[in-house]
């Protein structure tokens, strides 16, 4: 798996000390990371963002003892698909199928300043995190804003 997970500040024009969790995938990556690029296609235009509604997906995040950042993201399978795995369920809704799961190390005082929201990037292996974050915050890419789980 080639998905990446990190911590970025001053990307919202309307907030710059906003610390958003941004999660990047391959388009040609995995199946899991194929799977969540899809998630692109269902989302709703907003300003140089696109939003993903609850009733479609979320992430779950959780921040480890020990520094580790772990965020899923989760989308409903369609229908059709059968009945997903208990293991591979949300523990917000047994409906919703995890589709991927990425981690990384984060600082605390990073991770107590970041938005509810997360962002997923869809962008090739070979690009910097530099190249993605300078191309966020011209607009060049628009993210996919996921937001917490329904129950949070």
């Amino acid at each position: 798996m080639t998905a990446r997970l990190w911590l970025a500040q001053g990307l919202d024009p309307v907030d710059p000390d906003v610390v958003l969790p941004i999660v990047a995938v391959d388009p040609e990556g995995d199946p899991a990371e194929r799977a969540v690029a899809r998630l692109c296609n269902q989302g709703y235009e907003g300003d140089r963002c696109l939003y993903l509604v609850r009733t479609d997906g979320w992430a779950e995040r959780h921040r480890s003892d020990d520094g580790t950042l772990t965020v899923s993201v989760v989308a409903y399978r369609p229908a059709g698909q059968g009945d997903p795995e208990p293991s591979d369920c949300s523990k917000h809704d047994p409906q919703a199928v995890l589709l991927l799961t990425v981690r990384a190390p984060v600082a605390a005082h990073m991770h107590a300043r970041a938005s509810r929201a997360t962002a997923l990037v869809v962008a090739e292996r070979e690009r910097s995190l530099g190249d993605i974050e300078a191309d966020l915050a011209t607009g060049a890419l628009w993210p996919l804003i996921l937001a917490p789980p329904p129950a949070a």
